[in-house]
């Protein structure tokens, strides 16, 4: 058991000292109430330390996106949603379930990142094509603005309104971008719980040999 634990502990680095003193201890109790020393009837208990700790961590990053979402900035949102992405990911990889279970996962989950990917991939090639179009004005209003003046300042307006206009646009973008990556975050989230169920001693139950 404490080899278990050890290995397990070892594993939760992404926690603070007491959350992960806190985790290590609930099961070092389960353990000894149920009577579990071996470290294979541990890993038949609770899966292996690495099992365990992704299902741990996941769980860590959904409430921590969940209970300080109000409290939050959207870039904060948006670094909470993707730590508990990824969390959750591994923890689905993880977990022991069906081929078919498992195989509606990846499905699912390449179908959203390409989703997500496509659509941040459409958002930065927009914004380059129109920063690139401002600047290039700019450039051209430089340029004949001592043959033509009037078209050199037309060209060099048009490319510092485009220019204002994408600062303008900005913080939309911006929530766009957050709105996605929440988006994907609930929909892995809802994988999760459909998937990973609680372990018996997340239910309060009890093995005893």
């Amino acid at each position: 058991m404490n080899n278990y634990l050890a290995k397990f502990n070892d594993l939760l680095v992404q926690l603070n000292d007491s959350e992960r003193d806190e985790v290590v201890e609930f099961y070092r109790e389960y353990l000894l109430d149920a009577q579990i020393q071996d470290y294979d009837d541990c890993v038949a208990e609770l899966g292996t330390p690495k099992q365990l700790a992704r299902k741990v961590l996941a769980d860590y990053s959904i409430r921590f996106n969940e209970d300080l979402e109000g409290n939050l900035s959207k870039s904060q949102q948006s670094k909470a949603g993707i730590r508990a992405i990824w969390w959750v990911i591994l923890a689905l990889i993880s977990t022991p379930i069906t081929i078919p279970a498992l195989l509606f996962i990846l499905v699912a989950l390449v179908v959203v990142a390409s989703v997500g990917f496509a659509l941040l991939v459409g958002i930065a090639g927009v914004l380059f094509g129109v920063t690139v179009l401002g600047i290039a004005m700019l450039i051209g209003g430089v340029g004949i603005i001592t043959q033509s003046f009037w078209a050199g300042c037309f060209y060099l307006g048009s490319g510092l309104a485009i220019i204002g206009a994408e600062l303008l646009i900005a913080p939309l973008v911006i929530w766009f971008i957050n709105l996605i990556i929440q988006g994907i975050s609930v929909l892995v989230q809802r994988l999760y719980h459909r998937f990973v169920k609680k372990n018996r001693a997340e239910r309060g139950g009890r093995h005893h040999a």
